[in-house]
């Protein structure tokens, strides 16, 4: 938030006048612009359902496939292709920017801990009814179920499991934003019932904390989310055909990527913290790179708006409340 204002000094001669502009109550969200721009397709040989951004390089799963295909997260050159025997049919893959490891899920049965060289090192069992899976800053693996979450160490060793509430139907994805809490996207829409397309913040005692209140284009299929810098959230609003941005609390919300004129559903969204780069599995099983600009200086956000760089309009939203039956 910008603050002006006027200060009156007293000299032995005379008042001077100084006006002042200073910048309080920055917060994350304050750090991302509407405007993003897209940077291009991957070329892909794949029918894609999945992608993690690790080690600078881009791994790349698809439908039906034992292949991973892996980009360099620069050039956005294809290098190589790992083929891994035992994964035959792949739903989804995680992982943590910087570490050793892939998390692929192997049909509806299986989490493989695979290396960056395609060998697996640990693979573990589930029930059958989950639907995606994460990776914490603690490495490790958060499977979403319908109605729950569970917590898995590296090796496949249960932590612990949080029972959604009945307001949280058919989540599709979660994150772990710290040791005890978790964003969860959800919804589902059919021919016989519609359910309310949320965010929501719940702690590991399943506890709602908080939810997404920001009713300016209601989210519409909210499939998969990613962590974005400041403690941000990005989400694949996939009906919408775009992806927004959330502050870390869930209140403010800006779209910052449009599919629209790519003609493309997102299902699936990455982040690249270090190029500010996004990439958005598709629909049609393509691959889409973003460039979503941030900056990292409150400081010179700051100067940026008072000398006119960044047009105040950017900065900070304000959005109308809205209401919404629990």
């Amino acid at each position: 938030m910008m603050c002006r204002g006027v200060l009156y000094v007293w000299t032995r001669q005379t008042y001077v006048c100084i006006c002042y502009v200073f910048c309080v109550c920055l917060g994350s969200f304050v750090f991302y612009r509407r405007k993003s721009s897209f940077v291009q397709q991957l070329s892909s040989n794949l029918d894609v359902n999945g992608l993690a951004v690790c080690n600078n390089r881009v791994f790349v799963i698809g439908i039906a496939s034992p292949t991973i295909e892996v980009f360099d997260a620069v050039s956005y050159r294809q290098l190589q292709t790992l083929t891994v025997h035992a994964m035959i049919d792949p739903w989804d893959i995680a992982a943590r920017p910087a570490s050793p490891y892939l998390y692929v899920f192997e049909g509806m049965y299986q989490v493989l801990r695979i290396d960056l060289n395609g060998q697996i090192v640990t693979r573990w069992t589930l029930d059958g009814s989950q639907c995606s899976l994460s990776v914490s800053r603690r490495n490790s693996v958060v499977i979403t179920f319908s109605d729950r979450l569970d917590e898995f160490d590296s090796v496949g060793k249960i932590l612990r499991s949080i029972k959604l509430g009945g307001i949280i139907c058919h989540a599709s994805h979660s994150l772990s934003v710290d040791v005890d809490n978790f964003v969860v996207c959800h919804g589902l829409s059919s021919d016989q019932c519609t359910i309310f397309h949320r965010l929501r913040l719940v702690d590991s005692d399943s506890r709602i904390l908080d939810r997404n209140r920001d009713f300016r284009g209601f989210m519409y299929q909210p499939l998969h989310m990613a962590v974005a810098d400041h403690g941000c959230v990005l989400v694949a609003d996939m009906h919408n055909r775009r992806v927004q941005i959330f502050s870390d609390n869930l209140s403010r919300s800006i779209d910052v990527i449009s599919t629209r004129r790519e003609q493309a559903w997102p299902l699936r969204v990455c982040y690249d913290s270090p190029r500010g780069n996004v990439y958005i599995s598709t629909l049609n099983g393509k691959v889409l790179v973003y460039y979503a600009r941030t900056r990292t200086s409150p400081q010179c956000e700051c100067l940026d708006v008072h000398s006119g760089l960044i047009p105040d309009h950017l900065i900070d939203m304000d959005y109308d409340s809205g209401t919404e039956e629990d």
